[in-house]
C-alpha cells in the first residue's frame, strides 16, 4: 500500500476533496481556509481543520507549521492507496503535539505514524492509536468530546489528552464486539465502568 498522498497540487486537492466529502456525508458544511477548512459547531465554536500530507510518496511522516495546541485545532493527516485517499487520521492538535518532534531548522512539528514511540509503549503510533484513523466524531460531534480536549497550557493537559485517548480506545474496542446468537451486543458485555465512561462522554 502506498500510504502517502500523491505529490503536488493534485494530491492536495484530492485529499481536501475527500475530507470535504466525508464532512458533507455527516451533515457538516465547512468553509475553505488556508491549509484546510473551518467548521462551526452547533454550539457556535469555530474549529480549524488543517490538512497534512507526507513530503513524498511512500512516507508516513507528516510535517505541520509550528502551532499552539488547543481543543479547536485538528490535524487531518491523509494517506492514499493507488492515487485515492484510503484513510484520514483525525488528530486533535494536543495529540499531534504530544507525539511529534520539532525540527531544529524550521521549527515545524513532525509526526511519523510508523515510528516506534515511547508514549506508545515502544510501538508505532499507527498501531497504538489506530482508533484515530477515519474517526470523525471528535470533529463532527466536537461539543460532546470537548471536555476531554484540554489546552496545552491547562494544568490538567496531560491527564486530559490521555483521558481522551482512553475514551477513544474504549469506544473503538466496544464497536468491535459482534452480536452473539442470542442478540447480545458487545456494549452489553462491556464492563460497567467502561460503559458508564463512554456513555458519560456522549451525553
Amino acid at each position: 500500500m502506498n500510504r502517502a498522498a500523491p505529490p503536488g497540487n493534485a494530491g492536495i486537492k484530492r485529499a481536501e476533496s475527500h475530507i470535504l466529502a466525508e464532512l458533507l456525508r455527516r451533515n457538516r458544511l465547512p468553509d475553505r481556509a488556508p491549509g484546510g477548512f473551518r467548521l462551526t459547531t452547533p454550539a457556535g465554536r469555530r474549529l480549524e481543520l488543517q490538512v497534512a500530507h507526507p513530503a513524498s510518496p511512500g512516507q508516513t511522516r507528516f510535517a505541520v507549521p509550528p502551532f499552539r495546541p488547543r481543543p479547536e485545532l485538528f490535524h487531518l493527516c491523509t494517506e492514499s492507496d493507488g492515487g485515492q485517499i484510503a484513510s484520514v487520521w483525525v488528530l486533535p492538535s494536543t495529540v499531534f503535539f504530544a507525539y511529534s518532534d520539532t525540527a531544529k531548522e524550521s521549527g515545524r512539528r513532525h509526526l511519523d505514524l510508523d515510528a516506534n514511540h515511547e508514549r506508545c509503549l515502544g510501538r508505532p503510533f499507527r498501531e497504538y492509536n489506530s482508533f484515530f484513523r477515519n474517526r470523525w466524531e471528535p470533529v463532527t460531534q466536537f461539543d460532546r468530546y470537548r471536555r476531554y480536549m484540554k489546552p496545552w497550557d491547562a494544568p490538567d493537559f496531560a491527564d486530559g489528552w490521555e483521558d481522551f485517548e482512553d475514551l477513544m480506545r474504549m469506544l473503538a474496542a466496544d464497536e468491535t464486539w459482534e452480536t452473539d446468537e442470542a442478540g447480545i451486543t458487545g456494549r452489553e458485555y462491556a464492563s460497567e465502568g467502561v460503559s458508564e465512561f463512554a456513555a458519560g462522554a456522549l451525553n
